[in-house]
């Protein structure tokens, strides 16, 4: 919703007057301390700018102009499954607005839709056992007020019954068809064998079907349904004549769109511009893999006999339960400690995120990109890590994982990530909590834990350096070197013996003054290896040491004799300056680790890298490089690498990047400076007058004032004059003062003859000059003395004067929206 803070000045006028490389983002604090857990974030589509949050608790929040609105938009309290400060999947868990929302006269304007836990009772699909009771229900906007839902709307759609408290799903989300798509859990506890769940028991059967797998049941789905059809259970909704089991008779739930999902939490289309409008949904793991899937017509996703690609229960192929054809996900991840698949998955979280492909303008270099999250240790404060998929190329359906996009403030993050999120514009935001019980306060600040980021982008500046010298040290041959040859050699060789690698990057130039390091990386490009992948890693070399003349050829694994100036096992400087320690002097822990195969392009990035950077970009002298070391406990694991001598496109390569560090949107940082007891995201009314001098908070921001510091009208620089024009006409002169750090706020200068129809004649965006439009002069726009950064923008019109004409003019400021 746009908010409007205008003055206005009347005039009587008579016949004679008168707008890669992955990104590194930032994580923006929007909200903090005011919820408790936010799992939803939303928009309405309306284009009013609002943020939508659901709090866990059961309450639905307004976000307006980066504030959290005083009163909640809806409160299901009442209804919803009562809360504690321990930790539950139940609650306020899903809100999805119609399509048309925000169209007049449309059978969806003003309709929305909320799934919610409710306290055990009477239901359309009881469970035995029951927890509670999931409930997909809509409601409608008041007529009167925007902000404000109608409770008394109320129309419950659907209900079906949880036999444990865990597991519930919760997404709800309008498809690109119009339909509403809803993900459920499997009913909880584990396995999805307990009581409750088809052929389960207390006792936990190990062939059992499940409720994922059932299709008699609604538990562990995507549905699908038309929320203004009325040939489904209870006639409050349809069932869409293409659903894929729609006819199949032998009580078959027609409602079911994609089956053998665990826990879905968190889907989304990529219905934003340039999207593709598929369907990615992130299924939580039982014990070892986190999954992302694509989500198609009758899809099977195989849990409870999969979990990711890997078969869980072998017993149910045996009793005929296991599904055929069941879809692997597109992206999966091992939680830590647990070694699975070949290669190995990566050891990255412990429950998966879902999230939303990137369709906003803010930051390009995501565009397409799928970003989630993992929610991260269950000990507070957290672990979330954000990732990303990046599609290999358009339409493939194949996809590589970012384990951990840069984000300038670190990642993982200290908190739980429960949530992602988007505006209209497609920008993301992520929904945090940093204790785990649902009403459990931060243990730091004792408020609500809850928060909401944006994601937003840094200006960063890319430099790539290639390796300016490098050898390799050969245990075994300690007076070998191949300081010239096209090949540098790192790990264990079969003998066994060790090789180490040296490279520099020397001549790092200095950091700008005031920019920030905020991303490094080494990448190598292996040639041929030995054995499977193996953990390399990279330390900081704490003596120089040399390059020599000496070359053991392209496959010269054992060296040549060395030259002066190398270096070697021995020496740092062949012959004449010998190591501290044989070997190489190093520091014990190391920079940056990674897994590396038998060819191809090899990355480390680490913050450790970028306190090397910082170390020698103040300190050139003690720039020594780094220095390789395999696995040297496993035999036969050597690989050999090409060096800076080899091809240009294959040689060591440093990459880094800087930035400014992130600033705080001007009108957040106003509104903290005057009034510092507001928490992150608290709401001032913008249209308040604390000072008493009849200008409002947006326009005393606007101007340059403190809102606590009463300013005469004079002070406003608002000024109206008429003038005779040209034939037939008048000439307005307008003055207007403004502030041009402003860069959050848009102000209109606006003519009428009536206070009813206004006419835009002049528009500044983002504190720059304005531009003046419809037949409208810029005349001046002049630094005020004294004023600091103030201006006195004047501009001029030409009126017709057929008669007596009375005009006013005014100055309209709207705020960015969130």
């Amino acid at each position: 919703m746009t908010i409007r803070i205008f003055f206005f000045l009347p005039l009587l006028v008579g016949m004679a007057s008168l707008q890669a490389a992955f990104p590194t983002v930032s994580l923006q604090p929007v909200i903090l301390d005011q919820l408790h857990a936010p799992t939803n974030i939303t928009h309405a589509g309306d284009g009013t700018g609002r943020l939508f949050v659901c709090d866990q608790p059961g309450t639905i929040h307004v976000i307006e102009h980066g504030m959290l609105l005083p009163t909640p938009f809806l409160n299901l309290i009442p209804k919803a499954f009562p809360q504690t400060t321990g930790y539950s999947e139940r609650g306020l868990l899903g809100l999805a607005f119609h399509p048309d929302y925000g169209t007049p006269a449309s059978p969806g304007e003003g309709r929305f839709y909320v799934y919610f836990s409710a306290p055990d009772g009477n239901n359309m699909n009881s469970s035995t056992p029951q927890n509670h009771v999931s409930v997909i229900a809509e409601y409608t906007v008041s007529p009167s007020d925007p902000n404000l839902a109608d409770p008394a709307s109320e129309r419950i759609l659907l209900t079906f019954g949880q036999p444990q408290g865990n597991h519930n799903g919760g997404q709800l989300a309008f498809g690109p068809d119009g339909y509403l798509y809803i993900g459920t859990g499997d009913g909880g506890s584990s396995n999805d064998n307990n009581a409750g769940h088809t052929g389960g028991s207390s006792s936990r059967p190990v062939d059992n079907l499940g409720n994922s797998l059932d299709r008699t049941r609604l538990l562990g789905k995507i549905l699908r349904i038309d929320v203004f059809g009325s040939d489904g259970q209870g006639g409050e909704y349809g069932i869409p004549g293409d659903n894929p089991f729609v006819g199949s008779g032998g009580g078959v739930r027609e409602e079911i769109f994609a089956e053998g999902l665990r826990n879905p939490w968190r889907f989304s289309f990529d219905d934003g511009p340039g999207g593709t409008n598929r369907l990615f949904c992130g299924d939580v793991g039982q014990g070892k893999v986190e999954e992302i899937n694509l989500i198609v017509s009758g899809g099977n996703y195989g849990w409870r006999y999969k979990e990711g690609e890997f078969v869980l229960f072998p017993n149910m192929a045996i009793a005929g339960n296991a599904p055929e054809g069941s879809i692997d996900p597109i992206a999966q991840y091992a939680h830590p400690g647990i070694t699975i698949g070949n290669p190995t998955l990566p050891p990255l979280g412990f429950s998966v995120t879902g999230g939303f492909v990137y369709r906003g303008d803010a930051i390009p270099g995501l565009q397409g990109r799928y970003l989630f999250a993992d929610y991260g240790k269950i000990q507070n404060p957290g672990s979330g890590l954000l990732m990303a998929l990046t599609e290999t190329s358009p339409g493939a359906g194949t996809f590589t994982l970012t384990p951990g996009i840069p984000v300038f403030e670190g990642n993982p993050i200290p908190a739980h990530i429960l949530c992602l999120g988007t505006n209209e514009a497609g920008e993301i935001f992520v929904g945090t909590k940093t204790s785990s019980g649902v009403l459990e306060l931060d243990s730091n600040d004792g408020l609500p834990a809850g928060g909401i980021y944006k994601l937003v982008p840094l200006e960063e500046t890319f430099v790539t350096m290639t390796a300016t010298r490098d050898g390799t040290l050969f245990d075994g041959y300690p007076n070998n070197a191949s300081g010239a040859g096209e090949r540098l050699f790192a790990g264990e060789t079969g003998e066994p013996s060790h090789r180490r690698a040296l490279i520099a990057f020397d001549g790092i130039p200095a950091i700008p003054a005031g920019q920030t390091l905020i991303s490094a990386s080494v990448t190598l490009e292996v040639q041929f290896g030995a054995g499977s992948f193996q953990p390399f890693t990279l330390h900081r070399v704490n003596e120089s040491w040399g390059e020599g003349a000496s070359n053991s050829g392209l496959t010269g694994g054992t060296g040549t004799t060395a030259l002066p100036g190398d270096a070697t096992w021995n020496d740092r400087f062949h012959s004449t300056t010998p190591w501290n320690i044989p070997g190489g002097s190093f520091e014990t822990n190391p920079s940056a680790s990674t897994l590396v195969g038998n060819s191809g392009m090899v990355q480390w990035s680490s913050p450790e890298l970028i306190s090397d950077l910082n170390f020698w970009s103040n300190n050139p002298a003690g720039n020594h490089g780094w220095i390789l070391i395999g696995n040297e406990s496993a035999p036969a694991s050597a690989k050999r690498i090409y060096s800076r001598e080899a091809a240009e496109a294959l040689r060591p390569k440093l990459n880094y990047s800087y930035a400014f560090p992130p600033t705080t949107p001007p009108l957040r940082t106003f509104l903290s400076t005057h009034f510092p007891g507001t928490p992150v995201g608290g709401f001032l009314s913008l249209a308040s007058d604390d000072d008493g001098d009849g200008i409002p908070l947006l326009l005393e921001y606007a101007y340059g004032f403190s809102p606590h510091i009463f300013n005469p009208p004079s002070a406003t620089e608002l000024s109206l004059t008429a003038t005779p024009g040209v034939t037939n006409s008048n000439e307005l002169t307008i003055s207007f003062r403004r502030n041009p750090e402003t860069l959050d706020l848009t102000l209109n200068l606006q003519i009428s003859p009536d206070l009813e129809n206004w006419s835009t004649i002049a528009i500044s965006e983002a504190g720059a000059i304005p531009v003046p439009l419809n037949g409208a002069s810029l005349l001046s726009d002049d630094l005020l003395p004294g004023q600091g950064p103030a201006r006195k923008t004047t501009v001029s019109i030409q009126i017709p004067s057929p008669g007596s004409i009375r005009q006013f003019a005014r100055v309209v400021a709207v705020p960015d929206d969130t």
